[in-house]
């Protein structure tokens, strides 16, 4: 009987990203943008609007990105949740479809959860498209309750769509 060959130890890298990463980093979105409910925006970014978008990450921010040898192959993002004042902080993360399935959502998520603790943060939140299951089965996975709902969020692709708030402590 013939053994199954184990997969070869996925290889990439996740550090922080630079002015050079944008492009990579917007083509993903867009691209999520027209074709998934990963995020509830219905236009794509325009390079203007990503500049700016790149200048509003400040000292209690973080915008990384995963590499491989082909590139970038996701990103995620930390940014201060809707309030000045809050001790709250909001993620983002968004892995190239032909690479789901393999760690890279795990592994920018665990590294935003160290940078928001790092940067003394007490509660991570992230808004979610209830058709997201993906991205709430991850962040279920890292310790993250569904506390509501914002019912009709949004419309895209010819229909209304919810939006699930979901938050765990950062709290030692």
């Amino acid at each position: 009987m013939a053994k199954a060959k184990a997969k070869p130890a996925r290889t990439f890298t996740i550090r922080p990203a630079t002015h050079d990463d944008l492009r990579s980093i917007v083509g993903l979105y867009n691209w999520a943008v027209n074709q998934t409910f990963a995020t509830i925006d219905s236009e794509p970014l325009d390079t203007e609007e990503a500049a700016a978008w790149w200048e509003a990450h400040g000292k209690r921010s973080r915008l990384i990105v995963c590499t491989d040898a082909n590139g970038l192959i996701g990103w995620a993002r930390l940014f201060p949740w809707k309030q000045r004042g809050f001790d709250v902080v909001e993620d983002l993360v968004y892995v190239d479809p032909v690479h789901h399935g393999q760690g890279i959502g795990h592994a920018l998520l665990t590294e935003l959860i160290k940078s928001a603790q790092g940067l003394g943060y007490r509660t991570i939140v992230a808004t979610i498209a209830t058709d997201n299951r993906a991205g709430l089965a991850l962040h279920s996975r890292h310790g993250f309750e569904v506390v509501g709902t914002i019912k009709n969020a949004a419309h895209k692709f010819d229909r209304w769509m919810d939006i699930t708030l979901v938050q765990r402590s950062l709290e030692p």
